[in-house]
């Protein structure tokens, strides 16, 4: 297959998933979540379009001689294996929710599609307790005791239970405090592939930026040989560190939840999430800058923008990366679930595809052009704002706070 046919299947197909995953959240907030879903998120077309971009991406790169680039061909095998991992989950795993009440010992649970299961175990709940700050009214956390083959047992937000491959989170509970309800699931292949991406990514973005000859050593080594003055270079410098901190403070003063948290958001996971998330916003708002400057200046000047903004933007995209999944494995570990299609997550995920894009210029020579690379920086803003705006004021979701 030649090389341009698959540039059009990969890139292609990876437009459409990013049309698609926009409408789906438009008609979550019209139609619901479950239409959502069966029309989009579970649908076999979107199924085959995640393939067909993994696939033809793959062969791509291959036929492109990225097999002499490791970390660069690992990056792009880390997102297939996470891709895999999901597929596995849909296909094998299991999930819902077990109703306990006080006394009352069960291992009857029905799954997400109504249907009744049986565990291979029996719990019984021997409390339900709501506990809150000292001297005050702020809830703090929810705790359910239970009794399992015998032992002790406590779940409570941030920590599940774990038993014969099953596990256990705190979700609910009755309105009298006499039973509490647990997220049940059971994905015995899916998680383990899955984290296995997440490590190969983490591995593959650290290395990309020491890969001799690969596209970061490229970008900097032009901004080296850049012809502009060195006080020219110091000045934009200046300007780029000052607008940097400035929209990195207004990112951080709006992005964290203001008063007490609920009690799933206290973990050291919280910032963990979001501080890397705010600084990628910061970076791609001053590749908006960059963009603007480099629409009204001479063309030398706007190659030079374009190669600030191109080194700009990897680190950018490597920080929504990192934060986005670091986000996955704590849904995980406090939801039983990394992946939701919740509308914050699932922009996230729009805005970090829309800037892969300009990431590949040897693939779209297009966007190498500065003034194409420029416009296109500043109308993939309008995915960021989206996502940190949008979704909080339209959209809503379980991120509809941050």
């Amino acid at each position: 297959m030649q090389s341009k046919t698959l540039k059009w299947l990969s890139f292609g197909s990876l437009a459409v998933l990013i049309v698609l995953m926009a409408a789906a959240t438009v008609i979550e907030r019209l139609h619901g979540t479950e239409v959502a879903l069966t029309r989009i998120y579970h649908h076999p077309v979107f199924f085959a379009l995640w393939g067909l971009t993994a696939v033809s991406g793959l062969w791509l790169l291959w036929r492109r001689g990225t097999s002499r680039k490791p970390f660069t061909l690992g990056l792009h095998l880390a997102l297939v294996l996470i891709l895999a991992g999901a597929l596995i989950t849909h296909l094998t795993g299991r999930s819902g929710e077990i109703h306990l009440r006080n006394g009352v010992e069960t291992a009857r649970f029905t799954d997400d599609d109504g249907q009744e299961g049986t565990l291979p175990f029996s719990l019984e709940l021997k409390e339900f307790r709501i506990e809150y700050d000292p001297g005050t009214r702020n809830v703090s956390d929810y705790v359910s005791e239970l009794v399992c083959e015998g032992r002790p047992v406590t779940i409570s937000m941030n920590h599940i239970f774990k038993n014969q491959g099953w596990r256990f989170y705190q979700a609910d509970y009755d309105e009298d405090l006499q039973g509490s309800i647990l997220a049940v699931s059971r994905d015995p292949w899916g998680v383990g592939v899955t984290y296995a991406g997440y490590a190969l990514l983490l591995v593959c973005m650290i290395g990309f930026f020491f890969e001799k000859d690969g596209a970061w050593s490229r970008t900097v080594s032009a901004l080296r040989r850049s012809r502009a003055p060195r006080k020219h270079r110091g000045a934009l410098g200046t300007v780029l560190a000052a607008a940097g901190i400035a929209m990195l403070a207004a990112w951080m003063l709006g992005a964290f939840p203001k008063g007490p948290l609920m009690p799933v958001l206290r973990s050291p996971l919280l910032f963990l999430h979001m501080f890397p998330i705010i600084v990628s916003y910061a970076l791609f708002g001053l590749t908006t800058l960059l963009g603007v400057a480099g629409l009204v200046v001479k063309k030398e000047a706007s190659e030079r923008l374009r190669d600030v903004s191109l080194s700009v933007l990897y680190p950018a995209v490597f920080l929504l990366t990192f934060g986005t999944f670091l986000g996955a494995v704590w849904a995980n570990i406090s939801w039983g679930n990394y992946w939701a299609w919740d509308p914050k997550e699932t922009w996230a995920l729009a805005t970090l595809l829309v800037y892969s894009f300009p990431l590949h210029g040897d693939a779209l020579p297009a966007l190498c052009k500065p003034r194409v690379f420029h416009v296109f920086c500043i109308l993939a803003f309008l995915s960021v704002l989206i996502t940190y705006f949008g979704v909080n004021m339209l959209l809503g979701g379980m991120h509809s706070y941050a």
